[in-house]
């Protein structure tokens, strides 16, 4: 995997689109407003991201940033994805693991991140060692 580095915006913007505007997800991307939100997360102190190819193809992305909390250092994945046609390859559970094997090596003592309920990517994460966390809940106010 790749560490990913600002210069790489414009290909990771592509696969964030094509992947996230398809299904499971169908949210309502533009090229503007997927740059701008992953440039944000690179912004992002202690910000770490990985990108990995195949046959010089970008393949897939996960990304985030770490923080201090009481107990140690949480680390939130904010965005992961695979390309389309590149899912179900197992490409996914490669950079999952080496993601987490860094973040052990660095000293984080947590990882989070948000996924959709009772999809696939829930069954994905939790096979991976992630627990649904019973004790709390996401609350969201949208202007309306």
């Amino acid at each position: 995997m790749k560490r990913i580095v600002p210069e790489m915006i414009e290909e990771l913007t592509t696969l964030f689109v094509e992947t996230f505007n398809a299904p499971p997800w169908n949210d309502g991307w533009t090229e503007k407003s997927a740059r701008t939100r992953l440039r944000d997360i690179i912004r992002m102190p202690n910000f770490f991201g990985g990108a990995e190819y195949r046959d010089d193809k970008l393949a897939g992305l996960i990304m985030g940033h770490g923080e201090m909390s009481c107990d140690g250092i949480h680390f939130q994945i904010l965005e992961f994805c695979v390309a389309n046609d590149m899912k179900g390859q197992g490409i996914g559970t490669q950079m999952l693991e080496e993601f987490l094997e860094y973040l052990d090596r660095k000293g984080v003592t947590s990882v989070s991140l948000l996924t959709m309920r009772g999809e696939a990517s829930e069954d994905f994460y939790a096979a991976h060692g992630f627990d649904t966390v019973k004790d709390m809940c996401i609350m969201s106010r949208h202007k309306s």
